[in-house]
């Protein structure tokens, strides 16, 4: 079936603003990544110095005399 000037125009329009709004939902997606990749990434250091201070607290408890 052929289609008319008109008709490829707009479907041409279409694919056009399709196209930049996924590209606009792939930045936004990849910006929420970055986000959460730092919010895990402290929550991950946070962690690492608790267990830092929990190993620390313990051994000062092991070498109490009793």
């Amino acid at each position: 079936m052929a289609l008319s000037a008109r008709m490829l125009a707009l479907i041409q329009k279409i694919e056009a603003a399709d196209a930049a709004h996924f590209a606009k939902l792939l930045e936004t997606a990849k910006e929420q990544a970055a986000v959460r990749a730092k919010k895990l990434e402290d929550k991950r250091a946070k962690l690492r110095l608790a267990r830092a201070a929990l190993a620390r607290a313990a051994e000062e408890r092991r070498r109490r005399p009793r």
